[in-house]
């Protein structure tokens, strides 16, 4: 996001922060996270499609809550008024093709009213029957809603699917299918929006999904503030947080402008500063010695640290303005002693979405199989990392950069355990510090390297960048 992006989310947060505290009204933050999606959608090549992917957004959403719901809530009144708004809101950002604002203000190419009213209506009709239904939704229904969710995120992150999808669109919009690529498919927020889902999908299997209400189960999806970079909040978490108001206004005030400085400061500022000799592929193999490539590696290892955390502090300050508490994200990951205290301290929320929903359960079929605990700690370990890697692209060198991860762990995992049983962590502060101190260097450095395969597009490139590294050629 830009900077002037950011400003006009702190200015809305903060109105609705205020009114939203006096009123408690949900389906005034619905309404303000739903229009935002559409504002924050990039606007691309593929004729109208920055405007149906947050439409297909809003329909998944209310399949996913009619499916999970039970059948007490999704009967309730209140529901098909909550649809009837969100038909409302869909209806008016269709009408600023004939308002003719949406250009001026930033939103994405709308279609004519004549192509969205069917969609609309169509989808309106379709989901208040699905508000109606009397029975609670079979099993089938929710591995169906979960298999699509794969699917999507399958065709949007293997570049070979993405690009064959862009060829087919521009076929229906009439475009040239020849200047199709793979990049100008981009479904804003959509892994974000996927992880929340399935979380609800699976807590509903577990039997520990809370009753929600169809605009708390929207805000919880698409909260604005933390909608594109995350963190990714426990439903049951968030909806205590949006049902309670918790302390002064001005605490939040306070509390949130704090944040949100410090996260300007961390992306704005350092990490902007650190992307102007970060890594890239574009000048990967210009440096001229392995020093040059070491400033690069180092820079893009801060820089991704910084924009990260920054983008993390802003979210978490944004909500603080609505009252409203998400989880931490980072905790000073660099400086911990071994890589399992590194991935439990970077991206927290989704090492623990893992760990919850992957991990765990993969863990304890692999136990009851009477499996070595070697076998079932080397499965889990580098299936899990290996999958972190795909989550941003399914491509070679993530895959690379999960084996990565996966392998350090494990080794890490066996090496703690020998070391520490011939040599305990010692009383004496000195050399405690100094074993931990050489823990941090050295977890950083790995960390720091497997970088490479994670910013660099593909192998041969990052083989010839660590050629570069250490001087040699490989």
């Amino acid at each position: 996001m830009t900077i002037q992006e950011i400003l006009i989310l702190i200015a809305a947060s903060l109105t609705l922060g205020f009114t939203f505290r006096q009123t408690r009204w949900v389906n005034l933050l619905m309404v303000a996270s739903i229009i935002f999606i559409y504002w924050l959608q990039p606007d691309t090549e593929l004729r109208y499609l920055g405007y149906w992917l947050p439409s297909f957004s809003v329909a998944m959403m209310v399949i996913s809550w009619a499916i999970t719901a039970s059948p007490e809530i999704r009967n309730q009144p209140e529901q098909l008024k909550t649809l009837a708004v969100l038909f409302a809101v869909l209806l008016a950002m269709s009408s600023l093709r004939v308002l003719d604002p949406g250009r001026v203000l930033g939103f994405v190419t709308i279609p004519r009213l004549t192509s969205t009213l069917p969609y609309l209506l169509t989808s309106f009709i379709l989901l208040a029957l699905l508000t109606r239904l009397k029975n609670t939704a079979p099993p089938a229904g929710l591995w169906g809603i979960f298999s699509v969710l794969i699917l999507v995120f399958l065709l949007l992150k293997t570049p070979a699917l993405a690009q064959k999808a862009s060829q087919a669109w521009r076929g229906l919009a009439g475009q040239s299918q020849a200047l199709a690529t793979s990049s100008e498919l981009s479904w804003l927020g959509f892994s974000y929006l996927a992880f929340r889902i399935l979380h609800t999908i699976r807590d509903k299997q577990a039997g520990r999904l809370p009753d929600i209400a169809l605009n708390e189960y929207i805000a919880y999806l698409v909260l604005f503030p933390a909608f594109v970079a995350g963190p990714i909040a426990r439903v049951d978490q968030f909806i205590a947080s949006l049902r309670e108001i918790a302390g002064a206004f001005s605490d939040d005030l306070t509390a949130g402008s704090r944040r949100i400085l410090i996260g300007l400061f961390k992306k704005f500022v350092l990490a902007d500063s650190l992307s102007l000799l970060a890594l890239n592929a574009q000048n990967a193999l210009q440096p001229t010695s392995s020093l040059g490539g070491w400033v690069l590696l180092y820079a893009f290892s801060l820089q991704i640290y910084f924009d990260f955390s920054g983008y993390t502090d802003i979210a978490i300050g944004l909500a603080r303005f609505l009252n409203i508490q998400l989880p931490e994200n980072f905790n000073q990951p660099y400086l911990k002693p071994n890589l399992t205290q590194f991935w439990s301290n970077w991206h927290m929320t989704l090492t623990n979405w893992f760990r919850a929903y992957f991990f765990n359960p993969i863990s304890r079929s692999l136990r009851k199989k009477k499996m070595p605990a070697l076998a079932i700690l080397t499965i889990t370990q580098i299936s899990t990392m290996v999958l972190v890697g795909l989550w941003h692209g399914i491509t070679l060198n993530f895959v690379l950069w999960g084996l990565w991860h996966g392998l350090g762990l494990l080794i890490q995992n066996r090496w703690s355990g020998w070391i520490n049983k011939r040599f305990p962590p010692s009383n004496q502060k000195w050399l405690q510090y100094l074993r931990d101190g050489a823990g941090v260097l050295f977890t950083f450095h790995y960390v720091t390297l497997g970088w490479i395969w994670f910013i660099l597009p593909t192998p041969g490139l990052a083989k010839d960048f660590i050629a570069v590294l250490f001087g040699a050629a490989l």
